[in-house]
């Protein structure tokens, strides 16, 4: 079964996602507003959380070799690893080339999604590093990957924290049961700047449709802060 996905991200009030532009807030530092985002994220008691590829790199920025031998058919679909923390975080991978350097982000275990097209070299060198994964038999394609983790470690709810290009894809999939958003008291005004759902697709595509929000709550919060909470209702597809 798809553990419950919770979309939790903080924009500006234009929607813009890149921090670093958005304008000083009234009378706070900017990176006290962060942490209140931080401490709304730990309210939400999910058991996984979950970045984007390009959010990843920022962490681990150096790319692993893709090229190597192919996976056999007979290849065990399912390693864990190390598993400390009481939270696991969660990458899709579908190009296997993130080169990791420890078992953890921020304290907690990794699980990595990967597809039929990995390399036995990229799952020797996770493995090596005690990170566990699944193999799917298409990494891209995101319920597959989700219903396996949730089937496989147990996970019932995942917060996704970025970035707008993996919201968008869940959005088109129509993955996401909750919208957590936490609007910081700023503006970016610039236009093409990364935006909180960024589904990349052509002018006929339409990823939200058939999908509406029920707002749950919304309060404001330290320093100009506003927290929303939004349920995803889907209609049905014909």
């Amino acid at each position: 079964m798809k553990p419950k996905i919770i979309c939790h991200i903080m924009s500006s009030v234009d929607g813009r996602l890149i921090d670093s532009r958005w304008t000083a807030p009234y009378k706070a530092e900017h990176g006290e507003l962060l942490k209140v985002y931080s401490s709304i994220g730990k309210e939400l008691n999910t058991d996984a959380w979950m970045f984007g590829k390009n959010t990843l790199r920022a962490l681990f920025p150096y790319k692993f070799a893709i090229t190597g031998h192919s996976i056999n058919p007979d290849t065990p679909t399912l390693f864990v690893g190390e598993r400390r923390s009481a939270r696991m975080f969660i990458v899709a991978d579908p190009e296997g080339d993130i080169y990791f350097t420890s078992a953890t982000v921020r304290g907690d275990n990794i699980l990595v999604i990967v597809g039929r097209n990995i390399t036995e070299e990229y799952l020797a060198h996770l493995r090596e590093l005690r990170i566990s994964y699944v193999i799917v038999s298409d990494a891209t394609r995101l319920r597959e990957g989700l219903e396996t983790v949730g089937r496989e470690f147990g996970i019932r709810c995942i917060s996704v924290q970025g970035g707008g290009i993996l919201n968008g894809a869940l959005l088109a999939e129509r993955l996401i049961d909750e919208l957590s958003l936490v609007v910081y008291p700023g503006i970016d005004g610039l236009s093409g700047v990364p935006s909180i759902f960024e589904y990349i697709g052509g002018l006929t595509e339409y990823p939200a449709h058939g999908q509406r929000l029920q707002l749950l709550a919304a309060s404001g919060r330290e320093h100009g802060v506003m927290w929303m909470r939004y349920k995803f209702h889907k209609d049905h597809r014909k």
